[in-house]
């Protein structure tokens, strides 16, 4: 959670009250009483509490309670503007799409909370593989979906590779499974995108588990 909301409110009830000061002391000439510097704490107590719900309602609004990643209305209301900045700057823009193996089973064996806990460790994997102007989302259950800015296939085996590295608490070591699409190879708009790359990252899954391609198949 960011303090974006907290250190505008101080900064307006802070102007304010030097406005406030100037005014009271060099144009009215007026003495200085603790009734100043009383109602100047109020003033900026009451405004970083108001700030900090307006941090609050941003953060839930945007964010993934669980992973503390994006929530996919936010990768969506962003997806425009990463097109654009990659236009720029010449570089490819993929939708990434990574699923979590066998979540069922982990949930099944060790119980939801380690489940929940798998969630987080598979989060914090993704996003310290991802780039710095990459955005991670939760997608929905063990899904997550990235906007990689700059993607090509042997960054994405690298990004594997690091989002599996290590075991998890030292239970089990994590497997993912992944697809990416790329803008604007693959689609123009984020619906073609994200239904490329999760296909692919579902032809992946099933590649690996014979009993479910013969499902689908």
């Amino acid at each position: 959670m960011n303090y974006t909301g907290r250190v505008f409110a101080i900064g307006v009830v802070a102007l304010f009250n030097i406005c406030r000061y100037i005014y009271y002391h060099y144009y009215l000439e007026l003495p200085f009483e603790m009734t100043f510097f009383i109602l100047t704490i109020i003033f900026l107590t009451i405004a970083w509490w108001c700030g900090k719900q307006f941090d609050r309602a941003k953060y839930f609004s945007e964010k993934d309670p669980l992973t503390d990643t994006y929530n996919r209305r936010t990768i969506e209301q962003n997806f425009l503007k990463m097109v654009l900045t990659c236009k720029k700057e010449n570089k490819k823009l993929g939708i990434v799409m990574v699923d979590l193996d066998n979540f069922k089973d982990i949930n099944d064996t060790y119980g939801h909370h380690i489940g929940d806990q798998a969630l987080i460790h598979i989060a914090n994997k993704i996003t310290e593989s991802a780039g710095k102007n990459d955005l991670v989302a939760r997608w929905g259950g063990d899904e997550f979906v990235i906007l990689m800015s700059n993607i090509n296939a042997n960054y994405i085996q690298d990004f594997k590779k690091k989002v599996e590295k290590g075991d998890f608490d030292g239970l089990l070591s994590l497997k993912a499974s992944i697809g990416y699409s790329t803008y604007p190879d693959d689609g123009e708009s984020f619906q073609e995108l994200v239904r490329q790359a999760d296909y692919l990252m579902y032809k992946e899954k099933v590649e690996r588990k014979p009993s479910i391609l013969k499902e689908v198949e």
